[in-house]
């Protein structure tokens, strides 16, 4: 095994394992991997199931194509964590619900989720974006809901919302 200094990010291995850990940090599909620089099965296995997530050729290879969507996909993630950082409207408590009839950032930036995710979705209709709380929003969330076989109670709380951005962020990286 050959011996790479970690602090080196010319390693291309080593940004690899990085990479896969950043991409896949809330769902632990890649993140057996250890940052070691050393491109040992473990490494292999996770660029199998990367490339089985993403739509890829299933070789083990960082090739040009793997190489290419890891970053698209690291920098998308990124984009997406610092808006979350920045605006700091997203729901923090597990007892968080945004109340019928509300008007808010946070509104709109579902509403577009909503929209892009009902491109996908026959049963989610599109939505006028305007920040409310309001009923086709509701009856969106509901389908939305159904869809993802939870409670269709169309209520705007926590485990709602970060399914909706986990959803959003899914077909956006497929489509990356």
């Amino acid at each position: 095994m050959a011996y790479y200094n970690l602090e080196d990010s010319s390693n291309p291995i080593l940004q690899i394992q990085r990479l896969l850990r950043n991409i896949d940090r809330d769902e632990a599909v890649f993140t057996s991997v250890a940052p070691s620089g050393s491109f040992e099965s473990n490494t292999r296995d996770a660029v199998i199931r990367f490339q089985d997530k993403y739509g890829l050729r299933s070789t083990g290879v960082v090739d040009k194509e793997t190489w290419d969507l890891l970053h698209r996909i690291d920098s998308a993630k990124k984009k997406l964590n610092s808006l979350v950082q920045g605006v700091k409207i997203f729901p923090q408590s597990e007892s968080y619900n945004i109340p019928f009839g509300s008007r808010n950032d946070l509104l709109y930036i579902i509403q577009i989720f909503l929209n892009e995710i009902a491109n996908e979705y026959d049963s989610i209709e599109m939505l006028e974006l305007n920040g409310i709380y309001n009923t086709p929003t509701q009856n969106a969330i509901k389908a939305f809901q159904r869809a993802h076989l939870i409670e269709d109670n169309g209520k705007l709380d926590a485990d709602t919302i970060n399914l909706l951005f986990k959803e959003y962020e899914r077909i956006n990286n497929r489509q990356g």
